[in-house]
C-alpha cells in the first residue's frame, strides 16, 4: 500500500501544514551577510529609480539600497548597505549586502537608534508563496555601527 493510501486525512493536513513554515523557517534562516562583491552585487542589481529605492541614515553617511539579483525568483531580493570602511585609512565606504528573499518594503522600514549599539533597521519583506505569488516574511533587522564600521542581521 503507497505511503500516500495510508495516511489518515488529519495527517495529510498536518503535513501539508508543517512543510510550507519549515521552508519559510529555513529560506529565512537562510539570510546571510555579505560583501557585495561576495554577493556578486553590483549598480546593475540596484532597482531603478534608485532614489525610490534608498534611503539615507546617519547624516547621510549610511546608505541603503534595495537590490534584485533576478534569479532566483524566490530569493533573489534584498538590500545593499554602503557605509564608511573605517579601516581604510583614505576614507574609502564599504559595501555589504543581505539577500534571500521575494521582495522587501524598504519604504516602510522603521529605525531606531541606540548610541551605544548603533542604527537599527527594520525591514518588511515578503517570501516566496506559490499560491500567491508572495507572502509577508519575517523583517529584515539590520543594526548598523557607523563608529565600528560594522552592520549585523539581528
Amino acid at each position: 500500500m503507497p505511503i500516500g493510501d495510508a495516511m489518515s486525512g488529519a495527517m495529510k493536513r498536518t503535513l501539508y501544514t508543517i512543510v510550507p513554515a519549515l521552508l519559510f523557517f529555513q529560506q529565512a534562516n537562510a539570510l546571510e551577510l555579505k560583501s557585495c562583491e561576495e554577493a556578486n552585487v553590483g549598480l546593475t542589481a540596484l532597482i531603478p529609480p534608485v532614489g525610490k529605492n534608498s534611503r539615507t541614515y546617519k547624516d547621510d553617511k549610511v546608505g541603503v539600497y534595495v537590490i534584485d539579483m533576478v534569479e532566483p525568483v524566490c530569493c533573489a531580493a534584498g538590500v545593499a548597505v554602503v557605509l564608511p570602511d573605517v579601516s581604510d585609512e583614505t576614507g574609502n565606504n564599504q559595501c555589504l549586502a543581505v539577500i534571500g528573499v521575494a521582495s522587501v518594503q524598504l519604504d516602510e522600514a522603521t529605525s531606531e537608534d541606540d548610541p551605544a549599539k548603533g542604527l537599527l533597521l527594520t525591514i518588511p519583506t515578503r517570501v516566496f508563496n506559490e499560491a500567491a505569488d508572495s507572502a509577508p516574511g519575517a523583517p529584515l533587522r539590520l543594526r548598523i555601527n557607523t563608529d565600528k564600521g560594522s552592520v549585523a542581521l539581528e
